[in-house]
């Protein structure tokens, strides 16, 4: 492959004098030289070799690039107060030495003389749509490491949870925004776009019908977090699902977890028109409702006091307002009792009401309060 091959079509020998590929050319024709002089070898092999030595030349580089950013680059910024050094190592960590790879695989090849133009057009093409490719990669890591950075260090600071939530919705449409320009760059190389970008206005009423639903979704997704009807974590209740935590906010859709573990995938468009209730707003606690049924033969007013007795004794019962019972229901067979009683967090419902009822049970059987179940008595028919 001759010297002043450029990386893709587009790309002008400047670009390519910015990758360095003069030097590496230097560089293999001295590799070159030494391989016919000290092994004898010419043509082919010779090049062949050079070629294997270019790319581990750049491996190497690319091992000793990703071992400094890992282990030396941390300890000097270890002493910063920001987080944001850490989360840029982090973030151009894999694709530089990706960048590398692809630089020592493309001057490799350039290594290799005699090859036809289609085949040296072809991994021209294919480094462009490698650097373009990486280059996304890059940017998208380095906008997400500065996104993740003011989460972390200055959204605490704000005093509103707004940017909390909104910035990892934001980081997503950004990401996706990186990729798309990559895609019509490399979509570039191979036919004109202009014409084509052009086009879109003419079919963008077709697009927009036949994409509502994922419009829709993202504007579900921006409505949520700018409305903020629940974040991340609440406790909703939603319907046809019942009690669920939220997950996490995407782009198209809701993701949230039952009390059984399941997660469910809701779409954001339902998310954002449905009734919705926010068990943990404006507060965590949660009344719960306990329903005991007693005989009419028993004392419906110590009934009553034992049971908020055991609701004020059981951990995890607000004090305030104390634990109320009242007689709900004269049934057929039984007094109904409800009792209310306000939990300190709504995580705790459940095990609250298990050590209500166990008590209840127990207590119960100790005062001689019955708790009385359906007989149904059969006379024989006397002829």
């Amino acid at each position: 492959m001759s010297g002043n091959a450029s990386i893709g079509s587009n790309v002008t020998a400047g670009t390519t004098d910015t990758f360095g590929q003069a030097s590496v050319s230097q560089l293999s024709g001295w590799l070159e030289s030494l391989i016919g002089t000290y092994l004898g070898l010419s043509g082919v092999m010779a090049e062949a070799l050079t070629a294997a030595i270019v790319l581990a030349i750049f491996l190497a580089l690319s091992w000793i690039v990703r071992r400094f950013i890992t282990d030396i680059a941390p300890r000097l910024v270890s002493k910063t107060r920001s987080s944001i050094d850490d989360e840029l190592l982090k973030a151009i960590r894999t694709p530089v030495q990706v960048l590398i790879i692809v630089a020592g695989v493309y001057f490799a090849c350039n290594t290799l003389n005699g090859l036809s133009p289609g085949i040296v057009g072809a991994i021209d093409k294919l480094a462009a749509i490698a650097l373009i490719l990486v280059g996304a990669y890059l940017v998208s890591n380095i906008i997400s490491a500065f996104i993740r950075w003011y989460v972390a260090d200055v959204a605490p600071k704000t005093g509103s949870d707004l940017d909390d939530h909104l910035l990892p919705f934001l980081q997503k449409v950004v990401v996706v925004l990186v990729y798309v320009i990559a895609g019509i760059m490399v979509l570039d190389l191979f036919i004109e776009v202009t014409p084509l970008i052009a086009s879109l206005g003419v079919v963008g009423i077709a697009v927009a019908f036949a994409a509502k639903a994922m419009l829709m979704n993202i504007f579900g997704a921006m409505a949520i977090l700018t409305d903020r009807p629940f974040k991340i974590g609440d406790r909703l209740y939603l319907d046809g699902i019942g009690a669920t935590d939220v997950e996490d906010v995407g782009l198209w859709s809701t993701r949230v977890r039952t009390m059984d573990g399941r997660i469910v995938v809701v779409p954001n468009e339902k998310m954002a028109s449905s009734h919705i209730v926010n068990i943990s707003q404006p507060e965590v606690k949660l009344r719960v409702q306990l329903k005991v049924r007693i005989s009419y033969a028993s004392d419906a007013e110590k009934a009553c006091a034992i049971l908020e007795s055991i609701a004020s004794g059981t951990p995890g019962v607000s004090a305030d307002p104390k634990p109320r019972a009242y007689l709900s229901e004269l049934g057929d067979f039984a007094v109904t009792i409800m009792l209310l009683a306000y939990v300190d967090n709504y995580d705790n419902d459940l095990s609250v009401s298990d050590s209500i009822y166990r008590n209840a049970l127990a207590t119960f059987k100790k005062e001689g309060i019955v708790i009385p179940y359906p007989t149904v008595n059969v006379r024989p028919r006397v002829r």
